[in-house]
């Protein structure tokens, strides 16, 4: 198979959140990195480390050609290697904040299995979409065994306790499958059960009712938001228009917890101000036009549900996390995507942006492709009509 050109916009606005969650890393770390480990570059190196791989990954499988990722066997391994490292993590699991969400291998790297999981769901979920056609109207052959597979990766997720990844796979499938030939309403009954099922895990884990809770509260007095909240709100608003400056955050003194991670929004919005806000912003929205656009050229089914899939999943993570930061959302534990600190959720990035690189690049020389051999057909038939007549 024969590549294009990359697409600039959206290779240069990966690029530049990369380096922007560089600087924001810095920043947020230093003053804890300095008390906990002695060194104030200690996560920003990891998050260099982290970043180069990033890297290495997208420019690799840029040029790996997707369609190789819908051989039969391939989706279904994916889903199984889920499953069963899901299961695994409540026997070798690290817990941390009460939640066993990660592997720790060796004590230095740590490895979180829903990243392999939402990968692994959005192949799978392409690959049947794109072959199954006309059978997608039925409910019981069509979309019950998606339900099926869904509800075997979601729920050891949810158990671990994640209930924001959780929704976050379920809203990803479900856009999958609105775009698809699943009839609308079958797909108004799947969102309606849904509903229940959420209320149902709110009342089973009192630590997420409580932060459900007082978010509602807070809405109506943001004086009695949570500590995190408060501190990212004032971080956002000491921000001005231009900000205060490249690592001159005052949060970073210890004021908000997780600031590196989940509260990063709020540094750039202290550092840049509007300014920065607004260009982050930005570059969210090109990679998501960008997305959606690859998503409506390729004339592959199975690349088109991909690229959809890879676009909303970076889309929808960004919203909530920038939602988080600024008291729209109840409190959730989901990273800015390309800025926050983490190392799979880094890896898994540079993984679904070079697939969605690489479907991009095969739309560039199949149009080239496609206009030839309609050009060629045109010839013919016109030779046809006009010098052998009958």
């Amino acid at each position: 198979m024969k590549f294009g050109k990359v697409d600039i916009w959206l290779s240069t606005s990966i690029i530049v959140l990369l380096l922007i969650g560089l600087i924001m890393v810095f920043s947020a770390s230093s003053m804890v990195a300095e008390s906990r480990h002695g060194s104030m570059l200690y996560y920003f190196k990891k998050q260099l480390i982290w970043v180069f791989v990033s890297v290495l990954l997208i420019i690799t499988i840029s040029k790996y050609d997707y369609r190789r990722l819908q051989k039969k066997d391939i989706p279904i391994i994916l889903i199984g290697l889920s499953f069963v490292s899901l299961l695994f993590l409540f026997i070798a699991g690290k817990n941390i904040n009460h939640s066993v969400r990660w592997f720790s291998l060796g004590g230095i790297v740590s490895f979180q299995p829903s990243e392999l999981a939402k990968l692994s769901l959005i192949i799978y979920f392409s690959y049947y979409l794109s072959t199954r056609g006309k059978k997608l109207e039925n409910f019981k052959s069509g979309l019950l065994p998606l339900i099926f597979i869904t509800g075997m990766i979601v729920t050891p997720i949810f158990l671990q306790p994640d209930l924001s990844t959780s929704l976050i796979i379920v809203l990803i499938t479900g856009s999958m499958l609105f775009i698809s030939k699943a009839k609308l309403k079958h797909l108004l009954a799947i969102a309606l059960s849904v509903v229940p099922v959420v209320v149902l895990m709110l009342s089973i884990n009192s630590y997420q009712r409580s932060r459900f809770t007082h978010w509602l509260e807070s809405l109506g007095d943001p004086l009695n938001a949570s500590y995190q909240i408060r501190q990212s709100l004032i971080g956002l608003g000491q921000g001005g228009w231009f900000g205060s400056g490249i690592a001159q955050s005052m949060q970073k003194f210890s004021f908000t917890p997780e600031l590196h991670t989940d509260f990063i929004f709020s540094v750039v919005g202290e550092e840049f101000g509007f300014l920065g806000v607004t260009l982050v912003l930005l570059l969210f929205l090109i990679i998501l036009i960008r997305g959606i656009r690859v998503a409506l050229k390729t004339r592959d089914p199975f690349g088109k549900f991909l690229a959809t899939g890879i676009t909303l999943n970076i889309i929808f993570y960004a919203f909530i996390n920038i939602s988080v930061a600024s008291m729209l959302l109840p409190a959730t534990g989901l990273p800015m995507p390309f800025i926050s600190y983490g190392g799979s959720h880094l890896a898994f990035l540079g993984i679904s942006t070079g697939i969605l690189l690489n479907i991009s690049r095969s739309i560039s020389t199949g149009d080239v492709r496609n206009n030839w051999e309609e050009f060629k057909e045109n010839r013919e038939r016109l030779y046809q009509t006009m010098v052998r007549p009958g």
